[in-house]
């Protein structure tokens, strides 16, 4: 048989930074404007900023065909392969924000986000073409697969941790915003422009990871397993 087109899909649009404004904490507008700064700029300090990783189970599916496979696989798929296998992850980010703010006598706003990035995947799908017919094919393309699976899994759980590390080694100075009303309209843009690069950093790396393996030596050393299945 041919080899296998392991593959990485590109991360779906909708799965970027989605912004929850889950709270707002504004003090009353007291703050006396000489000390103003001075306060939003121990707000800022006292913000929160956590980023946590969820697992998910894989789910696997034989039912389809090397054409199916090759229709799902998309423009990532070889010319010169069948598509024997093929991993499809979603993943999933959702930052929620809680806003610590103070109000100056004049109406202005200063804010400082609390901020809980949630990395996920919303599903992870093995499939192995139902060509396959014995436990050994089975077993060379599930393999080649399971290696996919392990990318997303390690680079999502460890850019969580580096991702966190990262915006608390960088905290992000007060935010400053004319109005209550601007703040709610603005707030979570702010945030996301802080987000989606490392976000995109991070899939960037998954990326580069997945075409390591799907490399033309790696496509010969699986035929010769093949090859050599009873």
């Amino acid at each position: 048989m041919n080899a296998l087109v392991g593959l990485a899909h590109r991360l779906p649009a909708t799965a970027r930074g989605i912004i929850l404004l889950t709270g707002m904490a504004i003090p009353p507008a007291s703050a006396a404007a000489p000390d103003f700064a001075h306060r939003c700029n121990a707000l800022a300090a006292a913000a929160r900023t956590q980023v946590v990783f969820t697992d998910r189970p894989v789910a696997y599916d034989n039912r389809l065909d090397t054409v199916a496979l090759g229709r799902r696989a998309g423009a990532a798929a070889s010319r010169h392969h069948s598509v024997l296998g093929l991993t499809h992850a979603a993943p999933a980010s959702r930052v929620e924000v809680t806003a610590r703010a103070l109000v100056d006598t004049d109406g202005r706003v200063c804010a400082a986000p609390d901020i809980v990035l949630h990395l996920s995947f919303s599903h992870m799908t093995v499939s192995l073409a139902r060509e396959l017919s014995t436990d050994c094919q089975r077993r060379v393309v599930g393999a080649h697969e399971q290696q996919h699976v392990a990318i997303w899994r390690n680079h999502y759980r460890a850019g969580a941790r580096l991702i966190e590390a990262r915006l608390r080694q960088q905290p992000a100075p007060p935010l400053y915003f004319p109005s209550q009303q601007a703040m709610q309209h603005a707030l979570s843009a702010r945030v996301n422009a802080r987000i989606a690069p490392l976000l995109d950093q991070l899939h960037a790396g998954i990326g580069a990871a997945h075409a390591s393996i799907d490399s033309p030596a790696a496509y010969r050393e699986v035929e010769r397993q093949m090859r050599a299945c009873p």
